[in-house]
């Protein structure tokens, strides 16, 4: 027989990362061969369902794997593993993976059990101290902790690091692999599976020359001393001798395979035989096949994980040295500069990038560039008691008496008051109820209460209103916006309950003093008073800003009102938990805006409103309110809950989820609207359906039914008016 050429490498070896352990892996592979933990190899040609191994050695079985080969007589390949995991039951099958009996998508991580593709490895490995490895072939590898040692039981056998003993012996007699093998299985419940018939050694012509020729070559040189050579050589000259195949080298190939492996767990590196001619592989896109190389590859997401890596070398295709693979793009191995971004699910080319209200951030490398921007802030008033000022410092407020959220420290051109009153049954329980915004030193106040009235200058007006260079509107029936040209606009919400969003311009920053605080990207002084004094707790401070004496001063307040009652604590994380679910509604928007706080504040609020069902949608529209600002646009957040808004919309109005322009109104088809110039984040309510327009009694009416508008005045659909000659 003709010599085989092998496959060009360097020979060279370095010390391993992982110490050998390969007394604690059991593995099966090509023409059913079989190795124990305790490195006995043996032959077992069964295709029925085995244990291949178990927890044998306690009460509680935290693991049990179960390896079925064929179907058919000529299928020596697994076919189907069925693992149970602690709990987890997960079977395995060429192209399926499925999870107490659902289909999954990888990766996927539970109950401490991860599995995932792994340079053409289906890997799946669980915190008890497993990992398993199948190469969608002909090979099944299995790797304990140590401490499940003398606790086994299987095809494996008992891995108490003595082969033969007590694997092949059965009441002092000993066993053939065919009789240990068939006491390994595991039929279903009406299946009734036959042992596999003993097979005779028979003769073959003797062409092991090629079997030691290989095994003691030179990229298996390092692997001589860690590996006993002899039992792969009989498993070599077992696949020679029963190859049917014109290339007998191609026979080889699974036993080779399985002696770099093995060499690579006992600590080893052994170096890449395969060749053009001998046991060729192919990868995909621009990936090379090397037989030892990183575990863990390096990759767009994360391209320097392969030096975390502590774990031993493995065959597989790799990409080129200084290239990564692109696990965005999937488009094979890439130049680290030539790897995408990702930001809120979609992907960036490398130099280009997205801007928020705040940042500008450019893709380079797989990595993003930010660069800050002047951008406005945002103080809000949730629930009645929930604070946040300009600089996101959280605190909560049950007052009683009127606060000045937000002013200039050194001016009056605006103050921002709101009214804050106990409103249930409980002391802590307290309610937005008016909102008032005084511009100029007094010299013109508008007030929103929670009814939906506006006064201005203590005068009911009806809206749209413009005065002293504010304009207020309302862009749904659920929301009124306050815009001045002070850089300040109120986002004043009224359905379910009212709350309030006050936004300054950059320009604003560090100038500020109220509830709201200072507005300089530092919390840590945000309880700043007008003194200059910074207060210790939220209480002190906000009682520093009472407008009225007489007003009982805030107390410190600790307690849980969901700890006072089962059901409402039930209830409240139910519904609350939505916000959290990371297959809810809420979860395209948990990249952008932590849930954490909204959640702790839903549940505060459900359980200590009289009307619990209010307070909790006002919590979870906040958290769709905070999400828009960040520029993610939450839809269908209602279903199943808070859908009492949507059914009761006025009469021709249509609720939508998502706002952001002027309300259509016959009188802009007329006269230019002021509002139509006014941006703001988008918000939800009731408004007019589309190709209708809202009429001044508050009707959606089509276009030819809206009246004319000459100087503000109404001129009735169909009727003209003269003035000086002219016919209007």
């Amino acid at each position: 027989m003709s010599p085989v050429s092998l496959g060009n490498a360097p020979l060279c070896l370095t010390a391993a990362l992982n110490a050998a352990h390969g007394g604690r892996v059991c593995s099966t592979w090509g023409d059913f061969h079989y190795k124990t933990f305790d490195g006995d190899i043996f032959r077992f040609p069964g295709l029925c369902n085995y244990v291949f191994s178990a927890h044998c050695g306690s009460a509680y079985e935290e693991f049990n794997l179960q390896l079925r080969r064929g179907p058919g007589p000529n299928s020596t390949a697994p076919s189907r593993v069925t693992m149970k995991l602690d709990g987890l039951v997960v079977r395995l099958a060429k192209g399926s993976v499925l999870v107490n009996g659902r289909p999954i998508q990888l990766p996927f991580s539970q109950s401490g059990v991860l599995i995932e593709h792994s340079h053409g490895n289906l890997k799946v490995a669980a915190k008890l101290g497993l990992v398993f490895m199948w190469n969608q072939d002909d090979s099944l590898l299995l790797e304990l902790d140590a401490k499940y040692a003398n606790q086994t039981c299987g095809l494996c056998g008992d891995f108490n690091g003595v082969p033969v003993y007590n694997e092949f012996f059965s009441h002092n007699v000993r066993l053939t692999p065919t009789e240990f093998g068939s006491l390994q299985k595991m039929d279903g419940p009406t299946e009734q599976c036959q042992d596999p018939v003993p097979e005779d050694a028979g003769t073959c012509s003797d062409d092991s020359g090629i079997c030691e020729e290989m095994l003691s070559s030179e990229p298996f040189s390092g692997c001589a001393h860690l590996v006993n050579t002899s039992s792969y050589l009989e498993a070599c000259r077992h696949d020679l001798c029963h190859c049917s195949r014109v290339n007998l080298t191609s026979c080889l190939c699974h036993t080779l395979a399985e002696y770099s492996r093995q060499c690579a767990h006992a600590g080893g590196l052994p170096l890449d035989w395969r060749g053009p001619q001998l046991c060729p592989q192919t990868c995909p896109l621009n990936m090379q096949y090397r037989e030892c190389g990183p575990p863990c590859a390096d990759t767009c997401s994360n391209p320097e994980r392969s030096q975390l890596c502590e774990d031993h070398c493995i065959a597989g295709c790799f990409c080129p040295k200084g290239m990564v693979l692109d696990d965005i793009g999937q488009a094979g191995c890439v130049p680290v500069s030539g790897c995408s971004c990702v930001y809120n699910g979609a992907t960036y080319a490398p130099g280009t990038g997205y801007s928020t209200g705040c940042t500008n951030c450019t893709c380079s490398g797989g990595r993003w560039t930010c660069q800050e921007a002047p951008c406005p802030g945002t103080c809000s008033v949730l629930g009645g008691a929930h604070i946040s000022t300009f600089d996101e410092k959280q605190y909560r407020v049950p007052g009683d008496c009127s606060y000045v959220l937000a002013k200039p420290c050194d001016s009056s051109a605006f103050t921002v008051l709101a009214e804050l009153r106990r409103c249930g049954l409980t002391d802590s329980e307290t309610c937005l109820k008016s909102l008032t915004l005084s511009l100029g030193g007094g010299h013109t106040v508008f007030m929103v209460k929670a009814s939906g009235e506006v006064f201005v200058n203590q005068i009911y007006t009806q809206l749209p209103v413009s005065a002293a260079n504010a304009t207020l509107f309302r862009p749904s029936t659920f929301f009124i916006i306050a815009q001045t040209q002070l850089g300040l606009q109120l986002d004043i919400q009224l359905v379910p309950i009212m709350q309030v969003f006050v936004r300054l311009a950059p320009q604003n920053r560090g100038q500020s003093c109220g509830l709201c605080g200072n507005f300089n990207q530092n919390q840590a002084d945000d309880f700043r008073t007008i003194s200059g004094v910074v207060e210790g707790s939220a209480a002190a401070f906000a009682n520093t800003w009472k407008t009225q004496a007489a007003c009982p001063n805030v107390k410190n307040s600790f307690e849980d009102p969901c700890s006072l009652s089962v059901e409402n604590e039930k209830y409240a994380q139910h519904w609350c938990s939505r916000l959290t679910d990371p297959h809810g509604p809420f979860a395209q928007c948990h990249s952008a805006v932590d849930p954490s706080t909204y959640y702790s504040n839903c549940l505060f609020d459900t359980c200590n409103c009289e009307k619990s069902e209010d307070c909790l949608c006002a919590a979870l529209s906040s958290y769709v309110r905070a999400c828009a600002a960040r520029g993610v646009l939450l839809s269908d957040w209602r279903d199943g809950v808070c859908t009492k808004p949507m059914a009761t919309c006025p009469k021709s109005l249509v609720y939508r989820y998502n706002i952001s322009t002027c309300p259509p109104t016959c009188r802009a088809r007329s006269d230019e609207d002021a509002t139509c110039s006014i941006s703001f984040i988008p918000v939800d309510g009731c408004t007019c359906p589309n190709g209708t327009f809202l009429d001044d009694a508050g009707v959606c009416v089509p276009a030819a039914s809206c009246p004319c508008y000459l100087q503000g005045s109404a001129i009735p659909n169909g009727e003209s008016l003269h003035e000086l000659g002219a016919v209007w």
